[in-house]
């Protein structure tokens, strides 16, 4: 389980970022994080870079998630507004 605090988008890199804590379990790459869509569907995205981050304003360390995709696909997650919530991290997903 990752409990995201907040998400971000690199768009000249084609990146999406999800910034949080692993809260249960561990975490790998070519692993996958669904992102629910609404109560009842989910998608699953490959996570393609782990990155441990500090930020100024805190002493504790962060787990930076890092997903490749198109431009749609960080239109839609920007629209979501990934943060402040948990998130499933599977094994197995669909890209």
């Amino acid at each position: 389980m990752f409990e995201v605090i907040d998400s971000f988008a690199i768009r000249n890199r084609n990146q999406y970022y999800l910034i949080g804590t692993v809260i249960k379990g561990k975490i790998q790459e070519n692993w996958f994080v669904n992102v629910p869509l609404n109560e009842s569907l989910s998608m699953t995205v490959r996570i393609n870079q782990i990155e441990e981050i500090e930020m100024s304003s805190e002493d504790k360390k962060y787990t930076l998630l890092i997903v490749n995709c198109e431009e749609e696909a960080i239109d839609l997650f920007l629209a979501l507004k990934i943060g402040l919530e948990y998130l499933p991290i599977t094994i197995e997903g669909h890209d």
